[in-house]
């Protein structure tokens, strides 16, 4: 068989059928015909007069789509055009521009050989291709020409090798004379042949080997020279042919995985998801294919890096700011390869068959047209690429570490031009009927997609990681956080014609970043008050774009109108940069507020505060294994149980996966990333087909095992939102009717305390004319999931709704160096003030036997009758009882935003028309869950509304302005805030996100992973042990301290944190050695039992067993069932699992179903397992929400910022 023919098998030893290759066949392998056929394409030409070439026309960059813009990869000012259809015309023929020099042509300007250097630079200049300046110096060829394969300009030297090889004979030769001559002329003389015959020899020798030194000599010289002109073609930015590129391309094109291609595909969905018009509902791209049909380079060049200098001292100003002197000077030390490209497509010619579209690349769409939220009707396309031509440039930044690429940047110089053709797939009809506008669409949507890539922006992508298969996130992007504590405003100009005495405006603060202009956090609005008080406090993530941008923190003061748009009162503006400079420490400030206008003021000061916190550093005591410990002792060593941690490139990465988060700084920066799910489906709520006839011995639901298909009808289109401690705080976007929806969305949130907090994701179909149902939820309990490291990424199985999958989802926690006092350490905003004794008393106040109390905070209010209210026997002090009520159960007031509110207590007298008596308590003031009893000044007050609204406490009241208040008694009580949601926050909702967030914590609740009453601040006991060795080791005085002093767990500062914990450590520690010894206990008994001896019913598999009439779990779960990461606590019955009983009474019937209504409509049961069920429920909940807005129309309200989400 001929050497050309054979094919040799990869990956086999070497043999008979697989011999070791040999440079000889190697080089008579090299195209044996190319010069039979070089020789065809100079008979070609000369017959007609230049063959295929034409004479090169000049190209102007002219228009609307030519600017200069800054090039990311070059960092010099360029000019670039998007592409149009003239560039289209020339990627159907592409044209190389050569020298006629190096065609035989003649030619007004030339490079030759025999020039002097700088003649030949300026030559090569002034003829370099593609737009030279000497005009009639190059021609046009078509690429399928191979002289386009050669160089452009002839190497600046003649070839030697001729000579080289005369020199070579004749060397031969001369030595050869060389020798005989001093052998025969030495004998003439009487030399002897033994002297002779060396001598010869030796003289001959090196003058062959100063003859073959000449000839190495003159070979270096001839490859420096072409190396020269390499070198040169690269200065001048002279593009060489890439048809060997082009040719391996073609062989690979249909290799290509067409997953590969979903990335791209996921792209175009979001575009056009989120440009789509009225009149579609949803569009999918279903699948990419790429075909036969392979992409072109039509030209390829690389950049000198001698151009990059200013982009490489750019980098290195914005890297002295966020990196280390160690890091940086490593990045500095890598090396940059720079390139620039010219691709095109052009789609091949198609009939009517499959096999000719299928050459060519496409993508099927399915557009859902109707109406958003109402209908949609899907219209399968099919999307054939007919043309595409663009510029790129990159950046690559190399590592001597496999795979030896660090990072690469892209940018596109210019937008890419993109032919698009649509073709419906319909079932009846014409497919060959191209719709323009569909084409158009999608052209654009291409575009607008490309457009985020277009010079000066650029995308780079960190290669090294993505070939180790590296996407994990093991750092959170906020260098740390600004945190702004807002108390009052003084002084500030009237805004409205009306108002009380020291009113006439109500205002309101919006923080902001003053180029962003987004609000990012907004006050409570305070009516008619020109003095607000506020006491409000928040955290910004303080990002390296924020920093880059040189961004102004700013506190915006309104005015809020109820008629009219909302008035600026004046503005304080902070410089981010300065402030960074300077961490770790709060800085009061008394600022005098500016105008809108430049160097303008206003009346007023802003008294408030503002300190940037940045991210702490792990401690080494703390470091553990980041194994999870919720496996058995014998799995938990197994590789394929470990943790997903990506690739550790550097010890702050490998400190992530092995450090839980510290309990000496319990805030800081929660990052939550929604990759992907897997398997999602609905279940068939209708249950298995009643009929069995004829299917006795068929599964009773054959859809049980795994999911058959990725898309179809009956699958859902669905998004997830994510809330954080009961606040829903990001909204994904919609995948359309998919199994394997891939979203690689997420949020970054600042959290107040890490042990208590609490993240929910829940997933959802998306629908039109009924509520979006949860398909199924995922709660997470920090402290639980983050007990070993501080990142974790994990797949997760959706439970608690209509449908099952599972979800792969990351959390990363990074703390920053902020201490907040007990009460700010709260769960979040959500919870309920609860009153624990029998009676409210008052002492030094009773003006009558019978005043009727109101009760009210943020959202809710309650009232004691006067009926329930005693005067002393000493005329003295009142007492109402408050446990008299239904069922005994005390007062509850639901609180929405608790850091902005207070319980606010009214005393109304009978026969008194208005009330002028009032109580307050803050709630930002208290500490979650600790029970106290309450001693608070009864005040009266000329302004209720002003007294309820400002934060007035005991210590401030005397020096409010413009407010007549006195203290007329105290007012006595027991209670305690509980926070995280219950039922009483179903008064709440208000609107689909307040419904959707109350039908999450339900979905909990109901699958017993969540109860009524959010669990003290707890460390899991490991830390708490690592903790307590960690502050007590090294250190003389505390390690033989008494155990009471131990107590106290002093930190270097002084802190006491000895309840920092939510329980006393030893409590924690003593509870953790029980359950080890028992643990302990058990597998020592049942290691030293044999085999043979274990009965396999004591073998514990960790089924849950139910008694005869009980309703919940047993002594082995007490608490409830727990979900994969969260230890669970409590909760409801599943609405799955609910008797409803066998009681034919139809009252006790509805009342069952009554109490068992929400749990059964949520999972699509009951009445609303019928759709028209589920319609009539959407229009009334709709309707009511339209009335709750339309009641709200005119009342004061602050800018709220919106839920965060990527489209």
């Amino acid at each position: 068989m001929d050497t050309q023919e054979k094919v040799y098998p990869s990956g086999q030893h070497y043999s008979g059928k697989n011999r070791i290759p040999n440079i000889k066949q190697f080089m008579e392998g090299l195209d044996a015909e190319k010069k039979e056929r070089d020789a065809n394409i100079d008979l070609q030409m000369a017959n007609k007069t230049g063959g295929e070439a034409k004479d090169h026309v000049q190209s102007r960059r002219q228009g609307k789509n030519t600017r200069e813009v800054r090039d990311p990869v070059t960092g010099q000012d360029v000019e670039i055009a998007d592409i149009d259809s003239t560039h289209m015309k020339a990627a159907k023929n592409p044209m190389l521009t050569v020298p006629n020099a190096n065609l035989g042509k003649e030619t007004t300007v030339k490079t030759d050989s025999s020039q002097s250097g700088e003649t030949y630079r300026y030559n090569q200049d002034v003829t370099a291709p593609p737009d030279p300046i000497a005009p009639g110096s190059t021609s046009d060829v078509p690429i399928h020409g191979e002289k386009t394969n050669v160089l452009f300009h002839p190497t600046p030297a003649v070839s030697y090798e001729p000579m080289y090889a005369v020199l070579e004979a004749r060397a031969n030769a001369l030595c050869a004379g060389i020798f005989f001559a001093i052998v025969f002329a030495g004998r003439l003389f009487g030399g002897k042949l033994w002297g002779l015959i060396p001598l010869g020899f030796c003289v001959a020798s090196g003058v062959f080997l100063w003859v073959k030194d000449l000839i190495r000599q003159g070979r270096d010289t001839e490859w420096s020279a072409e190396q020269k002109r390499g070198e040169t073609a690269v200065v001048n930015l002279i593009p060489e042919s890439v048809e060997w590129m082009n040719t391996a391309i073609g062989l690979i094109w249909g290799l290509i995985n067409p997953d590969m291609f979903s990335a791209v595909a996921d792209t175009l969905e979001d575009v056009m998801q989120a440009s789509v018009p009225g009149v579609v509902e949803n569009v999918k791209v279903n699948d990419i294919t790429q075909g036969s049909n392979p992409i072109r380079i039509l030209s390829l060049r690389a950049l000198p890096d001698s151009h990059v200098q200013d982009l490489k001292d750019e980098i290195r100003k914005q890297d002295e700011k966020t990196k280390d002197p160690q890091e940086l000077a490593a990045d500095e030390s890598a090396d940059f390869y720079n390139l620039e490209a010219t691709v095109a497509y052009h789609a091949l010619p198609t009939t009517n068959d499959v096999s000719s579209k299928a050459r060519n690349m496409g993508m099927q769409l399915i557009f859902y047209l109707g109406i958003k939220g109402l209908f949609g009707v899907p219209f399968p396309i099919w999307t054939q690429l007919d043309g595409l031509l663009a510029t790129v440039r990159l950046r690559v930044a190399l590592s001597p570490d496999p795979p030896f690429v660090k990072t690469v940047a892209i940018t596109l110089m210019g937008l890419p031009k993109v032919e698009a053709s649509c073709i419906p797939l319909v079932e009846k009809g014409a497919n060959i009927l191209n719709l323009p506008i569909i084409s158009n669409f999608v052209n654009w949507a291409i575009a607008a997609a490309a457009n985020m890539y277009v010079a000066p922006k650029s995308l780079t992508l960190d290669v090294g990681k993505m070939l180790q298969g590296d996407a994990i996130k093991k750092d959170v992007d906020a260098l740390g956080i600004l945190f702004i504590r807002i108390h009052k405003a003084v002084g500030l100009s009237k805004q409205d014609r009306r108002g009380s005495e020291g009113g006439g405006s109500d205002p309101y603060i919006c923080v902001s970043f003053s180029k962003f202009g987004k609000p990012q956090y907004c006050t409570r609005v305070i009516q008619d008050d020109l003095n607000p008080i506020f006491s409000e406090a928040t955290a910004l993530l303080v990002t390296p774009d924020i920093i880059k941008a040189d961004e102004q923190l700013s506190l915006e003061l309104w005015d809020s109108d109820r008629s009219s748009a909302d008035d600026v009162v004046g503005k304080v503006q902070l410089s981010i940069q300065k402030l960074i400079q300077h961490p770790g420490k709060m800085f009061p400030q008394v600022s005098k507020l500016a105008g809108v206008k430049a160097e303008s003021s206003m009346p007023g000061e802003l008294h408030w505060e503002v300190g940037f916190f940045g991210k702490t550093q792990f401690r080494k005591a703390l470091r553990t294994d980041g194994k999870d410990p919720k496996l058995p002792k014998e799995l938990r060593d197994k590789p394929e149980l470990q943790e997903e941690q990506g690739v550790i490139s550097t010890e702050e990465e490998d400190a992530v996966v092995h450090t839980p988060p510290d309990p000496l700084w319990p805030s800081g920066v929660l990052s939550i990333v929604v990759h992907q799910i897997v398997s999602l489906e609905l279940e068939n709520v209708k249950g298995s087909d009643g009929k069995r006839k004829g299917k006795e011995y068929e599964p009773a639901r054959p859809e049980a095992g795994e999911i058959k298909e990725e898309q179809s009808k009956k699958l859902p289109s669905s998004y997830c939102t994510i809330l954080i401690n009961d606040d829903l705080v990001y909204k994904t976007r919609t995948k359309v009717v998919s199994s394997k929806p891939i979203f690689e969305a997420g949020t970054e949130r600042f959290i107040r305390d890490w042990r208590s907090g609490i993240v929910t994701v829940t997933v959802r179909d998306s629908r039109n004319r009924q509520h979006d149902p949860i398909i199924g939820v995922v709660p997470l309990k920090i402290s639980d999931v983050l007990s070993t490291r501080s990142q974790v990424t994990r797949w997760y199985p959706l439970d608690g709704g209509i449908g099952f999958g599972r979800i792969r989802i990351s959390l990363l926690f990074r703390s920053v160096e902020l201490k907040l006092p007990p009460p700010q350490l709260g769960f979040g905003e959500i919870g309920t003030f609860e009153f624990l004794g029998d009676t409210i008393t008052t002492a030094n106040y009773a003006p009558s036997p019978k005043i009727r109390l109101r009760l009210r905070t943020g959202g809710s209010t309650a009232t004691i009758k006067s009926d329930a209210c005693t005067k002393s026997e000493d005329g003295t002090a009142l007492s109402w009882s408050i446990s008299d009520g239904e069922d005994g159960k005390k007062v509850r007031l639901p609180v929405r935003y608790r850091y902005r509110s207070p319980v606010f207590f009214e005393f109304h007298v009978s026969g008194k028309r208005h009330c002028d008596t009032f109580a307050a308590i803050w709630l930002q003031d208290l500490v979650d869950l600790e029970e106290k009893d309450f001693d608070i000044p009864i005040w009266r007050c000329n302004n209720s509304i002003r007294l309820s609204q400002n934060y007035i406490t005991e210590a401030n009241y005397k020096t409010v302005p413009d407010l007549r208040i006195e203290e007329i008694g105290r007012l006595r009580f027991r209670g305690r805030f509980k926070p995280g949601t219950d039922r009483d926050h179903l008064k709440f909702v208000s609107d689909n996100d307040s419904r959707e967030t109350i039908e999450s914590w339900e979905a909990c609740f109901a699958e017993g992973v969540r109860t009524e009453t959010v669990a003290f601040a707890e460390v899991p006991p490991l830390v708490a042990k690592l903790h307590e060795e960690s502050l007590t080791h090294g250190r003389d005085v505390l390690a033989q301290a008494p155990e009471a002093d131990k107590k106290k767990w002093l930190a270097k500062d002084g802190t006491d944190w000895s309840g920092a914990f939510g329980e006393e450590p030893e409590k924690l520690l003593a509870s953790h050695r029980r359950t080890g010894s028992e643990s302990t206990n058990k597998s020592t008994e049942y290691e030293d039992e044999s085999d043979e001896d274990v009965d396999d019913e004591a073998v514990d598999l960790g089924i849950q067993k139910y008694e005869d009439g009980d309703s919940g779990y047993l002594e082995g779960s007490p608490d409830g069932r727990p979900s994969v990461d969260t230890q669970g606590s409590g909760g409801a019955k599943s609405a799955k699992s609910t008797a409803s009983g066998s009681t034919k009474n139809p009252i006790k019937v509805y009342k069952d179903y009554r109490s068992r209504s929400r749990d059964l409509h949520r999972q699509q049961r009951g009445l609303m397992q019928w759709q028209p069920m589920r319609n009539l429920q959407f229009a009334k909940n709709e309707a009511v929400f339209a009335a709750r807005r339309i009641k709200k129309v005119g009342s004061l309200s602050g800018r709220k910022p919106d839920v965060e989400t990527e489209v």
